[in-house]
């Protein structure tokens, strides 16, 4: 099962795009190899991971998947997990991304 978080991350610069991002999460089959979701983890000792959209499906075969941002290209979504590692740790002082996103 693929859930979308209610307060779904999206880089500042790419918000005239989050209804372009999500329906891409909620697509079956998407096209677009630029968008990437953050998800948080599927194991355990993960904080976040990232996942092209496209693959989403595959991995909620195996794993129930919460998505947490989305933004378009690769580099930018590392630059995300990046900064929501950085507000998970000033927020929080550890770095349990499933209780903090989760709340």
């Amino acid at each position: 099962m693929i859930t979308i978080s209610k307060n779904l991350i999206i880089p500042a610069d790419q918000e005239e795009n989050r209804k372009k991002l999500t329906a891409a999460i909620n697509k079956k089959k998407t096209g677009d190899r630029t968008i990437f979701c953050v998800i948080l983890p599927t194991t355990d000792g993960g904080i976040l991971e990232v996942i092209p959209a496209f693959a989403l499906r595959f991995e909620a075969k195996e794993h129930d998947i919460t998505v947490v941002g989305a933004c378009e290209g690769r580099k930018n979504a590392m630059a995300l997990v990046e900064q929501m590692i950085g507000e998970l740790y000033e927020k929080t002082g550890g770095f349990d991304a499933k209780a903090y996103y989760l709340q």
